[in-house]
């Protein structure tokens, strides 16, 4: 069972860490310049997350009215289950959104088909990603759609064909824990946590959830300076950032940016 464990802990690390470096600080917010190959394999392990143009266009667009009428996903405004998940599947049903929380693999094929076809509202703020060919393929939905079946068959065929169906449960249980960790910064994020700065907006930061997302629940630090590669301040803990600057180190990451001890001080509440 250890070896399930391994396997089950890899796919969870790896899972959000494509997410967030590649999909988020990198590709969305052009925190960083990332080695392209490595870029793109980030973004294909990132694939059921959404396409690259929706996503980044419905970040930016949560950036830009973060927490009003206008913000895809606001737990302020619409209520902790459509901004935890519901936008995804229109619905703010919370019996629908919890089931969609615990689908696991199922969701994966919910997905494959409704991500490219859905919530393309905010896809002229990311004019930048969809100048990319490769971008444009992943967001076919006929493209899109077999990736993401990939996604579902390989690792559950996996697990299955070395330890069965305690393999299956595990890799299901993984899989709602990645999906509802990444799906949290919209919610609990917004709800729980600390607010430091002076111009506070709905974002916080939550210690519990950095943990979980790899850096993300530093998300008050993350809207008061969106561009920054590194979200934990004052030594706290970061795991994406330090990614980064090995990544760096290798020579696949540059221009990386953050702010300055002096930026961050005179933005936080006396």
């Amino acid at each position: 069972m250890f070896g399930l464990l391994l396997f089950c802990t890899g796919y969870y690390i790896t899972a959000g860490i494509s997410v967030v470096i590649g999909y988020h600080r990198g590709l969305t917010h052009k925190a960083f310049k990332l080695n392209k190959t490595l870029e793109r394999i980030l973004v294909t392990l990132a694939l059921p997350a959404g396409t690259p143009i929706q996503w980044v266009g419905n970040h930016r667009a949560h950036h830009q009215h973060s927490d009003t009428n206008l913000d895809p996903h606001s737990p302020i405004v619409s209520g902790f289950w459509y901004a935890h998940n519901g936008w995804l599947i229109d619905s703010s049903n919370p019996f629908i959104c919890l089931l969609y929380a615990l689908a696991g693999p199922l969701r994966f094929l919910i997905d494959a088909w409704n991500r490219p076809r859905t919530n393309q509202q905010h896809v002229h703020l990311a004019k930048d990603i969809a100048q990319d060919a490769y971008y444009r393929l992943l967001g076919i939905h006929y493209i899109y759609l077999p990736i993401v079946l990939f996604h579902v068959i390989i690792p559950f065929g996996f697990v299955f064909s070395l330890w069965q169906w305690t393999g299956i449960i595990a890799l299901w249980a993984t899989l709602v824990l990645v999906f509802n960790a990444g799906d949290s910064v919209d919610s609990f994020a917004h709800l729980y946590g600390d607010t430091p700065y002076k111009n506070e907006s709905g974002a916080r930061n939550n210690k519990i959830l950095a943990l979980l997302t790899f850096g993300e629940g530093w998300h008050a630090n993350h809207h008061q300076f969106p561009r920054s590669a590194k979200l934990g301040f004052d030594n706290n803990l970061d795991v994406s950032w330090h990614i980064i600057l090995f990544l760096q180190k290798l020579g696949l990451a540059s221009e990386l940016q953050k702010p300055s001890a002096e930026q961050i001080k005179s933005q936080l509440k006396q």
